[in-house]
């Protein structure tokens, strides 16, 4: 399973270039979720956006002195470090940050490709092999409506959690936990909204500063889309729910709680409220790692 971390920026943080560096700590935190490829997406405040990404370790990627600048002038950075699961590791079109139609996103998830693919037929052809592209050209689709959003969270089966920013819409980034995928979301003591696959994150940034950042750190629930407005400070303006869809056997998948303390995966496990779906998992065989 993938690693998804990010900021919605406050402008009014005296330091951007502390922001700079928790998010490289965050996305060195997220290698052990995967190492197969790893970017992020920067995006202005005009909607303008920069994607970086590479193959191999986020580590390897991060140039402070290049990419720091990057999210000084942006207003939401998304990050994603990649274990593949679907799609060739070898191949960059298949690494997130992934832009589809006027959406960049990053993705953590298995999805039953086939099963989305009657679902929403009709969509644009994929750039690459997996099923995350196929959800964000599935959401840019919906036309940055909540309610149609949730349609299309809804039909999921499989685990996923995903960040997403429609580039016509610039100052909403939207966050959403389908099954099991964990996900959190924080916020510092300058007012900025961060988010992350692992609550244990935030706690190990803040021990390793002598709680300097001050995180505020909470769990998203399964069935939740949060739409956060990177207002002054950044904020949830919407909250949204749906029913999350799991398939037999996707409880035992390697990698769903890595980077997760014990205590948080038993409590994101005592609050799962996703439904089992009937039948065997299934993967459409080209889109198979």
């Amino acid at each position: 399973m993938c690693g998804l971390f990010g900021v919605a920026r406050t402008t009014s943080d005296p330091d951007p270039e502390r922001v700079a560096d928790v998010f490289a700590a965050l996305g060195r935190l997220a290698e052990r979720r995967g190492t197969d490829a790893a970017g992020f997406a920067a995006v202005a405040p005009s909607g303008g956006c920069q994607v970086v990404k590479a193959l191999g370790a986020f580590s390897d990627l991060w140039d402070p002195a290049r990419h720091g600048a990057a999210v000084h002038r942006a207003r939401v950075v998304l990050g994603h470090t990649r274990r593949a699961s679907q799609g060739a590791a070898g191949r960059l079109a298949n690494a997130a940050p992934l832009q589809a139609g006027r959406q960049v996103g990053t993705v953590n998830g298995d999805l039953d490709t086939a099963d989305f693919r009657r679902r929403f037929p009709g969509l644009p052809a994929l750039e690459g092999e997996t099923d995350s592209e196929r959800l964000l050209l599935a959401l840019d689709a919906a036309r940055g409506s909540p309610r149609a959003a949730c349609g299309v969270l809804a039909a999921v089966r499989g685990p996923a959690a995903l960040a997403w920013v429609d580039t016509d819409r610039p100052g909403l980034v939207c966050l959403a936990r389908g099954a099991l995928c964990p996900l959190a979301v924080a916020c510092d003591g300058w007012g900025n909204l961060w988010w992350g696959s692992s609550p244990a994150w935030f706690r190990q940034l803040d021990a390793a500063s002598s709680s300097r950042h001050g995180f505020q750190a909470e769990r998203v629930a399964e069935g939740t889309l949060l739409v956060v407005a990177t207002g002054e400070p950044p904020g949830v303006v919407a909250e949204r729910l749906f029913v999350p869809t799991a398939r037999p056997g996707d409880e035992d998948l390697t990698g769903i709680w890595v980077g997760l303390d014990p205590l948080d995966r038993l409590a994101f496990e005592r609050e799962a409220r996703h439904v089992v779906a009937p039948g065997p998992r299934v993967v459409a065989a080209e889109d198979a790692a």
